[in-house]
């Protein structure tokens, strides 16, 4: 066996160390693969009880980190990605309302990581403004109409040449998907009969009701294809080793009950995130989180300091199990401006129990798209898949009891909401008359008034 001479060896252990220091210090990349209104209970790794849906994500689930409490701060696009990309709450960012542009001068997930050398480019749907906000390079191959008719058409090529582009410069990368996005009408269905489906208790149990659910799991299917695909792409190039990968489903599904609403069915996303040495994976975390929360994690991430104005915490304390909690409560409102008639709603979780403000409390709820018709909206759209869904049933309604129940439950809301959401997950009793938990009314009544003074809110 050869010999070194101590002095060979001791450089040769230092050229190791150096070596491996810098492989650690490397700036990762980033590539966040976005969904579009998919229920997280409806994702196998979060419980779902119809299968063959998402194989990818549960593996991906398993290899990496899955956030069982991650919530978007408000259930609707506009809003939920504007808190994504900025770190900010909805009413600190300005778009609290669907549709309504960020404040001018905010700062965005572009500005933030283009200071620490990145690139940042974005494929798909959009649904945010203005551009000097959020000015990202637009990459071509993902639709970005999110209505589209049938299965959209996909061209990798960008995203490829993207993350080819050059080896020394890190990048971030959105994928924003259209799946399940309504109307469901992509993929194939075939796996799930609608007669065996099952379905949330908040949805009436249905013909209508069974078939668009299938089609509306044909889709989430789509979604976890490229999830699948994603991964490939960047296994291909060489790029998995330094890339973490983060998987968000957005807000609830576009059904009653879910978007639109403070209820946990269009609050709770799914997040599982896979991250690069020295970054610890497998892990299961129930600290509650919310989107605001993503950002700051990407800047510390690499190596730069999170600015102290974002709503949003590091989840790298998490991520590397140095803590398992997080925040103390998690914070939602939903402002029904240009979906309705005025209705706002305000809600708090502390991860157990969840309160919901509701004003004006027993006026007529309504979205247009879903029940818009009675308030006399008309409907541009005349095949618009959820109002077949709810047309179906208002018919049931009129001779049995359990639909009865949760259209009202839909259409008329009292002021306040309380749930247990370890015994009630889909928030169908409402146990805000209990006098043992007044307590528990009390205390969260507290916290989302202090939260909602320091947001500025105009609900109060």
């Amino acid at each position: 066996m050869k010999k070194y001479k101590p002095r060979v060896l001791l450089f040769f252990i230092s050229l190791l160390i150096s070596c491996t220091i810098l492989a650690q210090s490397k700036q990762p990349n980033f590539v966040i693969i976005l969904g579009d209104d998919i229920n997280a209970r409806d994702i196998g790794c979060y419980g779902s009880k119809n299968k063959n849906t998402t194989p990818n994500i549960d593996k991906l689930a398993a290899e990496g980190i899955l956030f069982k409490n991650m919530f978007v701060s408000q259930a609707i696009c506009a809003p939920t990605r504007a808190e994504l990309y900025t770190g900010l709450t909805p009413n600190r960012n300005g778009c609290n309302v669907n549709h309504a542009a960020t404040k001018k001068g905010t700062l965005s997930i572009v500005q933030h990581l283009n200071k620490l050398g990145y690139r940042v480019g974005l494929t798909g749907k959009m649904h945010f403004s203005p551009t000097s906000v959020y000015p990202f390079e637009i990459i071509e191959g993902f639709t970005k109409n999110a209505n589209y008719n049938g299965t959209p058409p996909e061209n990798w090529d960008g995203v490829t040449e993207f993350v080819n582009r050059d080896k020394n410069q890190p990048f971030c990368l959105i994928i924003c998907s259209v799946h399940a996005h309504d109307p469901w009408n992509a993929g194939d269905n075939s796996l799930w009969d609608p007669n065996t489906v099952v379905l949330p208790e908040n949805l009436v149990d249905t013909k209508e009701t069974r078939a668009y659910f299938t089609e509306y799991l044909a889709e989430i299917k789509l979604f976890d294809e490229q999830v699948g695909n994603t991964q490939k792409l960047l296994e291909k190039h060489n790029l998995a080793s330094n890339t973490a990968l983060i998987v968000l489903d957005e807000n609830g599904a576009g059904m009653p009950g879910g978007k639109w609403t403070t209820y946990d069915i269009g609050l709770r996303s799914a997040c599982i995130m896979k991250w690069p040495k020295p970054y610890n994976n497998k892990v299961v975390t129930h600290a509650l989180t919310q989107y605001c929360d993503i950002l700051p994690t990407l800047i510390d991430a690499a190596g730069g300091e999170v600015p102290s104005n974002l709503d949003g915490k590091s989840l790298l304390p998490l991520i590397k199990t140095t803590s398992t909690k997080h925040r103390e409560y998690a914070y939602f409102l939903y402002n029904n401006t240009n979906e309705g008639p005025e209705y706002k709603m305000r809600a708090i979780t502390d991860g157990q129990f969840k309160l919901i403000w509701n004003k004006p409390f027993n006026d007529f709820y309504a979205v247009r798209v879903i029940n818009g018709f009675d308030y006399g909206y008309v409907d541009k759209m005349e095949d618009r898949h959820v109002r077949k869904m709810y047309l179906s049933w208002l018919a049931k309604a009129g001779y049995d009891k359990k639909a009865t129940d949760i259209v009202q439950r839909y259409r008329k809301h009292p002021e306040f909401e309380l749930y247990n959401l370890n015994d009630d997950p889909e928030e169908m009793n409402n146990l805000v008359g209990n006098s043992e938990l007044h307590f528990k009314v009390n205390e969260l009544k507290n916290a989302l008034l202090k939260w909602m003074k320091e947001q500025e809110d105009d609900f109060l």
